[in-house]
């Protein structure tokens, strides 16, 4: 799966932040419930860990932050962080973030959700090279995860 943050040129906001996942190809997968499957775990990504990334990381200096406590839990100097964002509330272990609708709770439309912790910290590092490049049309970042 790809991850591609970009800019388009929105008429009332200028230029404005998007990410895009990569829509699996039919072709790939031996059934159609094989591709469906996979067709859902990309809207689950997008929902949330797109989502809760560019909402509660919105600033390059946030992600610096966050990731220094991210080498702390690396480091073993903790075994797991909890982190309160305007989206999402994180529980990250070594293995594991899950995300937690903050505002919703665990509902319906919003169940915890979990992701491994590689694809989250691969995720956040590719949106914080996004945010460092120029705002341009041009400027984009791929993640492959």
């Amino acid at each position: 799966m790809k991850i591609i943050f970009g800019y388009y040129d929105d008429e009332d906001f200028g230029l404005t932040p998007y990410p895009d996942i990569s829509s699996p190809d039919k072709k790939d997968f031996a059934s159609f419930e094989e591709y469906k499957k996979e067709e859902e775990k990309a809207e689950e990504y997008r929902k949330f860990l797109i989502t809760g990334i560019m909402e509660d990381f919105q600033y390059y200096e946030l992600i610096e932050d966050f990731l220094e406590n991210l080498k702390e839990l690396k480091a073993g100097k903790r075994k797991k962080l909890e982190w309160d964002g305007q989206a999402f509330q994180y529980e990250i272990t070594l293995s594991r973030v899950e995300m937690m609708h903050t505002i919703f709770g665990e509902c319906e439309e919003y169940p915890k959700w979990s992701c491994r912790f590689k694809e989250f910290e691969k995720v956040l590092k590719g949106w914080k090279k996004f945010l460092e490049m120029d705002r341009s049309e041009e400027s984009f970042v791929k993640v492959e995860i």
